[in-house]
């Protein structure tokens, strides 16, 4: 792995310190606050290489290519040195020994020093003065009869002690180190990414115990005699937040981004959030012309702007903030009634006044610029305060909040009993609107009743005049047409009687008698009685097969009748 060499250059200034700044400092630093300084070593900040110091130690050996490889350098040193040899030189075997695998280290003991094996297989000990001390992993760090190595990621670095006492920090490598005099000590390696929730720094605002996280601070420390020691510090700062060191007198600002220092004069002073903030909070009793305390809940919302300039008076942005906005309060509030307050119970409530507008514009155009001013001389800019709401304090507050309160009661009530009146006369005009509109109603029912009755009158008189002028016409074409029929039947029964009055004209004289005779003959036979056996006389000298097939026939009824 490659060593990142590259340092990140912080941009520092340099202001005096105080808890209570006064007039002149604040002038200082207002000349101070745009002016960044680059330096190009800032010892023990930020600086992730290995020490020129370390280097020149024979036996330390950076990892360039891989661990294996760094300890064969480290074994060519010891014996260009005559320090006895790292790597042993014993022989792999097919079987049996102490095996070795891939990626492990086997170490033996000779003497106190290490004696070490890289390559995977099977070794045999023949020697009497070497004994077997283990096999390690070349992933994990390994410390053992002065041998160290330690191999870490790109996101990880290792937090080592040299055989001086000396604290250096490395990352994106490793080293192989043997300790002929001292040893390098391994720490402990820190993912730089992820310095865990336990070591989060939460925003501190009033009414919240965690805000939001600021970032991330992880101390690394050792223990000496009885107490513990912090040797490094790794911090982890968001996007849009800074990091502030103090040395001395020397303020150092740290931009987004991973960063340590082993600098122990070097100390933490806070992590800012250069994005808005708001807090709510409430804020100790101001006093009215009266002399009655009253109690703001605000909102304040705020910016920082140079969390330098910030540090160098107060820790945090809500501290600088605190008395500023207490004093800009007691300006405003000390020049109002307490009446002025208790008009409605909250900020924009139910009962309108006139009175609250004018005294909301006189808290922004006082106390909000007043609160501007003082904090700019501090780094803050400051972008609104408002009034959520207020409360009087006290026992006479109380008791003046309690007949506020009444005759705020008195006012609803009233307005609830004038509300209830209008709403029952405008119901009983409704009401009457409706047995109106429901008159109305009923009269235009009854119109259509007497109107539809009247039609149907006329209606019922039309249809009986119109049946009897059909019955009558009716009557007169019955009686024309039986007159006709009574004339048609008049005229055909004398057109029959001229027929029959023809043909008998037109029969001869003799047979004309003759048929009427033999008509008489009929008439008389049908006179007897049933089964008489009639016998005739002379036949007719005319037409006498005529009256002779009259006969027969005759006389075959006869016989089949008397059967």
């Amino acid at each position: 792995m490659a060593s990142n060499s590259k340092k990140v250059q912080p941009a520092y200034i340099s202001v005096p310190v105080s808890d209570s700044p006064n007039e002149q400092q604040n002038q200082d630093i207002s000349k101070l606050k745009n002016k960044q300084m680059q330096s190009e070593n800032i010892e023990g900040t930020d600086d992730w290489s290995v020490p020129a110091s370390v280097k020149e130690n024979r036996y330390f050996v950076e990892v360039t290519t891989s661990l294996p490889d760094a300890l064969r350098e480290l074994d060519r040193r010891m014996r260009e040195n005559d320090d006895y040899h790292l790597i042993s030189n014993k022989r792999k075997r097919p079987f049996g020994g102490k095996t070795i695998q891939t990626g492990e280290l086997g170490v033996w003991n000779r003497n106190g020093r290490p004696v070490i094996a890289i390559e995977a297989g099977n070794y045999w000990n023949f020697s009497i003065r070497h004994s077997w001390h283990g096999s390690f992993s070349i992933t994990f760090p390994l410390d053992t009869l002065g041998l160290t190595t330690v191999l870490v990621g790109q996101s990880e670095a290792a937090v080592v002690m040299d055989p001086s006492n000396r604290i250096f920090v490395i990352r994106n490598s490793g080293f192989a180190a043997y300790g002929s005099e001292g040893r390098f000590k391994v720490i402990e390696i820190v993912d730089t990414l992820n310095l865990g929730d336990e070591h989060a720094v939460y925003e501190k605002l009033p009414n919240d115990k965690n805000g939001p996280i600021l970032g991330w601070k992880r101390d690394v420390a050792i223990t000496v005699g009885r107490s513990k020691v912090t040797v490094a510090t790794f911090f982890l700062v968001p996007a849009n937040n800074v990091l502030i060191l103090q040395r001395g007198n020397e303020l150092l600002l740290l931009k987004a981004g991973q960063h340590v220092i082993t600098n122990p004069n070097t100390s933490f002073r806070g992590f800012y959030s250069l994005g808005e903030r708001q807090a709510t909070f409430k804020t100790q009793p101001a006093y009215t012309i009266e002399g009655v305390p009253v109690i703001l809940n605000v909102n304040l919302r705020y910016r920082i702007s140079d969390p330098v300039l910030l540090t160098a008076s107060y820790n945090d942005a809500f501290q600088a903030l605190g008395n500023p906005a207490q004093t800009a309060v007691n300006s405003v509030v000390s020049r109002l009634s307490y009446q002025q307050f208790m008009r409605a119970q909250k900020v924009g409530g139910d009962v309108p006044d006139i009175h609250i507008q004018p005294w909301l514009d006189s808290f922004k155009a006082n106390c909000l610029n007043d609160l501007r001013h003082q904090a700019y001389t501090y780094g803050i800019t400051v972008e609104s305060f408002d009034v959520l709401d207020r409360e009087l304090d006290g026992n006479l507050g109380k008791d003046l909040e309690k007949q506020s309160e009444q005759v705020l009661r008195n006012q609803i009530q009233a307005t609830q009993i004038a509300l209830t009146n209008q709403i029952a006369t405008e119901t009983q005009r409704g009401k009457l609107e409706i047995a109106k509109v429901e008159a109305e109603q009923k009269k235009t029912i009854a119109d259509a009743d007497y109107y539809t009755a009247a039609k149907l009158s006329d209606s019922k008189a039309y249809q009986v005049v119109k049946n009897a002028q059909a019955a009558a016409e009716a009557s007169q074409l019955e009686t024309d047409q039986t007159i006709k029929n009574i004339v048609a039947l008049a005229d055909a029964k004398r057109r029959e009687i001229e027929l029959i009055g023809n043909a008998y004209a037109n029969v001869p004289e003799g047979h004309a008698q003759k048929m009427q005779l033999s008509v008489f003959e009929v008439e008389k036979r049908k006179a007897l009685p049933e089964k008489t056996i009639y016998f005739g006389g002379d036949r007719s000298e005319t037409n006498q097969n005529l009256v002779t097939g009259f006969e027969q026939a005759a006389g075959w009824a006869l016989a089949l009748a008397d059967k």
